[in-house]
């Protein structure tokens, strides 16, 4: 299927919470209207912390051949795509258009970054589509920034772009995680009209660990409004109804079948049940997107927007079965979605290889007919050589 099957799928709301349900809900949101202050002092205690952040998170892995090499690897791939990174680096620095860390709780890592399209809209009383992008990064090295190549060409395209940090493994587990999405997603919903975003128009997007934490969000959020009560993983409260779809790429979905896979190349399983722990103890089964949308109750897909999942066929870090079984599970659910195999793509090339090499940046122009309801697509000029993204994709310990 290509992207402009997407646009075959019925992208639509889903049904609105009864306004009861609704209300009480809300009263659970406690960060109406948080303003916090970002200082250069602030910022050193967060690298700082980030520091010993990552010594302990190597305490976990060890120093063992397997992720020495990957390492080395990984330092190769950055190498062989450094013409495109200092662009996009610079772009991230310098751009008047990227408004950076804007606080959207009090916990730790609790920002996002806006990206907003070159025109200026507010005094035209224009709003724009919005993009909620959650990165991925195995669940310990995910930060905001690494959507921002995605970011600056959605919001070239007149779609304003949040994209949120959360905290990482060993600052927080995927519960902890789960809250600061949550909190993230509803300061979209309650502020991104000053920054001439349209709240009725938001479009979830969630890539590899990035994807099961969006999925898994929005699907507790379902559980949250077809029930009435709270469910763990859904608070902060926001409408799942009020999203107008959600896109996943490469996502994590089968944490129970991902386990062992993701042991035998170096996230060992002790590591991974760590991350993915309830009081300490594992719950791959509580926290898998796919377990929670076989096990729905009768009428809980009617709560859900549209979805649409993205996935390589050559993706080695997440296997692309779960993303199969997922849509299958949605579609059992009445749930309206649209799979997208992509033959021969690995786990990175739809963020960052393919979008380097210039021509069509295919997930650049899928989200965006999402968004806008039409068939898209766009050429770019190249950031790096094709022989060195060819490369990179080679060596990509991901």
């Amino acid at each position: 299927m290509t992207a402009s099957a997407v646009l075959d799928a019925d992208i639509r709301p889903a049904k609105h919470l009864p306004r009861a349900i609704h209300r009480r809900l809300l009263s659970l949101d406690s960060l109406a209207d948080l303003q916090l202050p970002f200082t250069p002092a602030a910022a050193a205690r967060q690298a700082w912390l980030l520091v010993k952040l990552a010594f302990t998170l190597l305490g976990y892995l060890g120093v063992g051949w397997r992720w020495t090499m990957a390492f080395m690897r990984l330092c190769i791939y950055a190498v062989l795509l450094l013409p495109g990174f200092l662009q996009v680096i610079g772009f991230y620095v310098f751009s008047p258009r990227v408004l950076k860390s804007i606080p959207y709780g009090h916990q730790p890592r609790q920002r996002l970054d806006l990206y907003v399209p070159p025109i200026p809209a507010r005094a035209k009383g224009v709003k724009y589509p919005v993009v909620v992008f959650i990165t991925g990064g195995a669940w310990t090295i995910g930060y905001k920034a690494w959507g921002a190549l995605l970011a600056k060409r959605l919001s070239k395209h007149g779609v304003v772009v949040a994209c949120l940090d959360y905290r990482n493994f060993p600052q927080g587990s995927a519960v902890q995680m789960l809250e600061d999405i949550n909190t993230g997603i509803s300061w979209v919903f309650r502020k991104i009209h000053h920054h001439c975003g349209d709240p009725d128009n938001i479009v979830l997007v969630g890539q590899s660990a990035g994807g099961q934490l969006g999925a898994l969000a929005l699907f507790r959020q379902a559980e949250q409004a077809a029930t009435g009560r709270p469910v763990l993983g859904a608070s902060p409260v926001w409408s799942p109804s009020d999203v107008r779809a959600f896109v996943g790429v490469s996502g994590a979905y089968d944490l129970e079948g991902l386990a062992e896979h993701l042991h035998r190349r170096g996230l060992y399983k002790n590591l991974f049940e760590q991350i993915m722990s309830i009081n300490g103890l594992p719950a791959l089964h509580q926290l898998s997107p796919l377990a929670a949308a076989r096990s729905w109750a009768p009428g809980t897909g009617r709560f859900l927007p549209s979805v649409v999942l993205v996935h390589g066929t050559n993706d080695k870090s997440v296997p692309h079965s779960g993303t199969l079984q997922l849509h299958e599970a949605l579609q059992a659910a009445q749930v309206s979605s649209t799979c997208v195999m992509i033959e021969g793509k690995g786990h990175t090339a739809f963020l960052l290889e393919d979008p380097m090499r210039g021509g069509r940046d295919l997930l650049m122009d899928l989200i965006l007919s999402v968004v806008t309801g039409r068939e898209e697509s766009h050429l770019y000029s190249w950031l790096c050589p094709s022989v060195l993204c060819s490369a990179a994709g080679w060596v990509c310990p991901f």
